[in-house]
């Protein structure tokens, strides 16, 4: 018979395994439970939720000026087709005017040489 050598080391079984997820690591502990990092992290997420407001904030109002802006220019728009409108019938008068006057003239020229 030959020697072989027991092996007395105990051989895992798939019930026998260790789950680490349950081992306490106190630096972790240490760094969820420090207070003054949460309070920081409140402060910089309170500054990001602030920052975001003044930027939703200040685009609503860009937004309304632009809004401003677009009414001013065709107010301006339609101010200046009223204008070239009155022109325009000023200048028909003026014409109609002088054509009136001219066969007026005509007509007393014409009457005067008979």
């Amino acid at each position: 018979m030959s020697l072989q050598r027991e092996n007395t080391t105990p051989q895992p079984t798939p019930g026998h395994s260790h789950d680490y997820s349950q081992v306490m690591d106190d630096a972790l502990v240490i760094l969820t439970n420090d207070s003054t990092n949460t309070e920081r992290e409140n402060n910089v997420e309170k500054t990001c939720w602030r920052e975001e407001a003044e930027e939703a904030q200040l685009e609503v109002e860009w937004r309304q000026r632009e809004e401003e802006e677009a009414q001013r220019k065709k107010v301006a728009e339609e101010e200046a087709e009223r204008q070239r409108q009155k022109v325009a019938v000023e200048e028909a008068e003026r014409q109609r005017q002088r054509a009136s006057q001219e066969w007026a003239q005509a007509r007393q020229d014409e009457a005067t040489q008979k």
